[in-house]
């Protein structure tokens, strides 16, 4: 009897011993497949980060940027996937284009905000101080001749020397060094014209179209690159400030940075922008993707 309780107490002691190696091993095991996944998630992050600063090094590649079309579609499930995307479908979609800004920051640049909903800029040259030329397409490419009448409270404005109409001035005269800035006209044609410093941009993007539902406005933006991946809108409107940033060599988000007075209305929200498959010299039908 003695002897079979001493057996049965070594067979306990080894039953114990072997579950305790066990748990043991498959602690050591577990320990081993996370740090494995974690490494292989740290090498797959590594791996793109050094794919997006090699690819969007944009002063060595920017024929990414300025080469095609970007189409934009609702970005807000990203953040929320319970948030069901708004979809704009062929010519309805709101489209981009990037181009270099070239332009002498010598020059005066004016921000132009027509209603609240759209953006341009016009620059005046040195040499020619009553003509105003516009920065890409958004608001026509040529050039406008400006006459200030009654003391700077009117102004006429021509285009090919065509008359485009009068308009007064609302409020009082801001700058007398800069007559234009401040408000013209009425609505629906009402513009704000504001001083705007192009210092350090590189490129400008124009949106082609209303995007439905946002407050992002359509027109031309003045962009700064803030590193590898990342471009800010520089503007003299709160409204006029985005962020552009590369998730891959096909994909960017465009982020608003501004809020919206309680009585204005305007989803400020995250969007994405898709770069076409192929370039716009090839694409005779300047499709919509």
């Amino acid at each position: 009897m003695y002897k079979l309780r001493f057996l049965s107490l070594i067979l306990l002691f080894l039953m114990l011993l072997f579950s305790c190696n066990k748990n043991e091993k498959s602690k050591r095991e577990q320990i081993i497949e996370d740090q494995m996944i974690d490494q292989y998630f740290n090498n797959k992050n590594e791996i793109i980060k050094n794919s997006i600063n090699e690819s969007f090094l944009i002063n060595e590649n920017h024929d990414l940027l300025i080469d095609y079309y970007w189409s934009i579609s609702d970005g807000r499930n990203l953040e929320n996937s319970s948030i069901e995307p708004i979809d704009w479908v062929g010519p309805m979609t709101p489209r981009v284009i990037f181009n270099k800004f070239e332009i002498s920051p010598e020059n005066t640049f004016y921000q132009v905000r027509l209603r609240k909903e759209m953006f341009y800029f016009l620059y005046q040259t040195e040499m020619e101080k009553e003509k105003l030329y516009p920065i890409g397409n958004s608001f026509g490419t040529d050039s406008f001749n400006f006459v200030f009448n009654e003391n700077y409270s009117s102004v006429d404005r021509y285009r090919n020397d065509v008359f485009w109409g009068r308009s007064k001035r609302i409020g009082k005269q801001i700058d007398i060094n800069f007559p234009l800035i401040g408000i013209w006209g009425e609505l629906p044609s009402q513009n704000e014209y504001r001083l705007i410093d192009p210092i350090g941009c590189l490129y400008y993007m124009e949106i082609d179209k209303e995007i439905p539902y946002w407050a992002v406005r359509e027109g031309t933006y003045l962009l700064k690159q803030i590193d590898d991946k990342t471009f800010i809108t520089v503007s003299s409107f709160d409204d006029g400030l985005l962020k552009l940033e590369f998730i891959s060599d096909k994909e960017m988000l465009l982020t608003p940075i501004f809020s919206l007075p309680d009585d204005e209305e305007g989803l400020v929200a995250q969007l994405i922008m898709h770069r076409s498959s192929v370039k716009m010299e090839e694409d005779d039908n300047e499709s919509y993707y």
